[in-house]
Parts: C-alpha cells; sequence; structure tokens
C-alpha cells in the first residue's frame, strides 16, 4: 500500500478581495506542515498542488522545511469547488461579492452569520433538486476530484505523494472511501482545520482507503492561533 497525504492550504483571505492568498497565518500553517512532514519522514515521490493560489502557497511555505520529495505539478482537478456560486444560487441577493461583504459588516459576529449563510447554500447544492442552477453540481464536483485522484494512482502506481488541495476535495474523497450520505460528509467538512493532513492508502488495484483525516497535532503544539477553519 501506498499513501496520498492530503494537505489542506492554511488560512486564506477571508472578508478580504482576493480570498484566495494566504494571510501571515496561513503562511506560518504551511510552515508547520513543513515541520510535521520532515518530523513524520514523510517522503513523497510527487508533490501536487491545485491551480488555486493559496494551494500554491502552502506549498512554497512547507518547502521551506521540508525537501524530501520528487517533482512537483499542478492538478487543477483538485481545485475547491467554487464557492461564490454556491452561495449566489442559493441568494440571489449576494451574486456580487460586494453586497455579501456590505451584509456581513452589519452582522454581529460576521464569521458565524457567514457560516450560517454557507450551511444553507451547501445544504441546497448537494440536494441534487438544484444541479442544473450551478456552473459544477456537487455530484459533477465530487467526480471530478475522484477522476483526479484515480488518474494519480494510475499513473503514479506504487508512489507515495503529497497533495496540497482544499476542504472541498478532502471532504468529497473522505465521503467516497466511508460511504457517507450528503450530510455526514459536510459535518466532516465543517470540523477541517487549516494546514490539517489527512491520508489515503490505496494499492496497484486501485482499492482506497481513508486511514488518517484532518490531523492537527502540529498545529495544536504550535498554539490556539494556528487552529483556523477558513
Amino acid at each position: 500500500m501506498a499513501s496520498i497525504y492530503l494537505v489542506r492550504h492554511g488560512q486564506a483571505g477571508f472578508g478580504k478581495l482576493n480570498y484566495d492568498q494566504l494571510s501571515d497565518i496561513g503562511s506560518e500553517q504551511g510552515e508547520l506542515v513543513g515541520k510535521a512532514l520532515t518530523l513524520r519522514g514523510i517522503e513523497a515521490d510527487i508533490v501536487v498542488h491545485g491551480a488555486m493560489q493559496r494551494h500554491r502557497q502552502t506549498l512554497q511555505a512547507a518547502q521551506r522545511h521540508w525537501h524530501s520529495h520528487g517533482p512537483v505539478h499542478e492538478w487543477a482537478g483538485f481545485n475547491e469547488f467554487d464557492s461564490d456560486d454556491v452561495i449566489a444560487c442559493a441568494f440571489p441577493q449576494f451574486r456580487h461579492k460586494a453586497h455579501l461583504g456590505a451584509w456581513l459588516l452589519t452582522q454581529k459576529n460576521k464569521y458565524r452569520a457567514f457560516q450560517e449563510l454557507f450551511s444553507e447554500a451547501v445544504v441546497r447544492w448537494t440536494s441534487g433538486e438544484h444541479d442544473g442552477d450551478y456552473q459544477e453540481s456537487w455530484p459533477a464536483f465530487c467526480q471530478r476530484v475522484i477522476a483526479a485522484t484515480e488518474q494519480l494512482m494510475q499513473q503514479y502506481a506504487g508512489k507515495n505523494m503529497v497533495v496540497f488541495t482544499s476542504g472541498g476535495p478532502i471532504t468529497a474523497l473522505a465521503q467516497y472511501c466511508l460511504r457517507l450520505d450528503n450530510k455526514a460528509a459536510f459535518e466532516l467538512n465543517w470540523t477541517l482545520l487549516n494546514g490539517g493532513i489527512s491520508q489515503l492508502l490505496y494499492s496497484r488495484s486501485g482499492r482506497v482507503n481513508l486511514a488518517a483525516f484532518n490531523e492537527q497535532h502540529h498545529l495544536a503544539l504550535a498554539g490556539p492561533k494556528y487552529l483556523t477553519y477558513r
């Protein structure tokens, strides 16, 4: 059995014009990931990152402390879903992000308000009742992520890999391995920490199992400020 380690990106720019950019804490979380990979002696034959800036930046931060890896490849199949579209389809009044930002400024706790709104939008997205509304439906998103993973396993059979990605793809793969319904899958999703590490074990026959999920010891040891979810 070989391993695919899934690293969720560090904290991004919540509330900023460019969400797809690590905060200072996010960059530090990336370094903590690199230290954890080195401490655990993880040697990756292949490293993959999604095509998003926060994926690349998390890898680059990890590389300041982790050097035991082979070639690096960009793989858009591990990109996050379009949360702006998911929200806009559920709440058309927020189709323009500026309107959502203005509304959040009126909320006492903008993080909680956003999470409640986003959770409701995700329920609609994953219900299967409105798939035609979205640029990428939940089934299409899952199919994309699983196809990317299967392609990795076929192309690099027997190799250990580290993939820098987002919470959505990690959730889709956990759901696939554990055969969860959508509600249970997103109950896991909400627990994913920035910089958390999950692990898949796979065989040359294509069998894949979830061996670890959302490991966070390296974050907790560094202090509570590194335990972030968005």
